[in-house]
């Protein structure tokens, strides 16, 4: 997969101005506050790791492995996600938005800006993994047009087609 190359300017239901931007090493310290005062911590799947250093390489491994946007209030990052290549031209799709900015619209505008890249990148399906407590994800994610395909323990698995294979 190539590297989102777009900028992105929406208004949060908040009336804030959020610049959705493909990710850059001068945001990383600002990446890592975003999960070090994610509250509450290891809420989403375990996640953010709960431990400050397993915490920071976890970011790094995200940042390393994957096709990274951020979400910027200003210069401060408050939402990050990422996309991972997988077998078969799929990707896994990870998003988190700190919780000071969420419900306002923000998840759904980058889950939309994801999916019109991965249309371009010919990506044939985006795959996820969500609690099935977390009603909000789920409904940004039907939103969106992601169909469940099964469960895991306390996780819906969910599916993206994009392109027939």
């Amino acid at each position: 997969m190539r590297f989102f190359s777009s900028t992105k300017k929406i208004k949060s239901e908040k009336g804030h101005l959020i610049r959705i931007i493909p990710y850059e090493e001068i945001y990383l310290t600002s990446l890592i506050h975003m999960y070090d005062t994610y509250n509450p911590p290891g809420s989403v799947l375990g996640l953010p790791p709960l431990d400050r250093e397993k915490r920071h390489q976890w970011v790094q491994d995200m940042i390393n492995r994957g096709t990274n946007l951020v979400a910027l209030y200003g210069d401060i990052v408050i939402g990050h996600a990422s996309l991972f290549s997988m077998p078969v031209n799929w990707a896994e799709y990870f998003i988190f938005i700190h919780q000071d900015f969420q419900r306002q619209g923000i998840g759904t505008a980058i889950t939309f800006y994801v999916i019109d890249w991965a249309k371009q990148e010919s990506l044939s399906t985006i795959w996820l993994t969500v609690e099935r407590k977390n009603y909000v994800a789920i409904s940004l994610c039907r939103k969106a047009g992601f169909k469940r395909i099964g469960s895991s323990g306390d996780c819906w698995e969910m599916i993206l087609t994009i392109t027939q294979e």
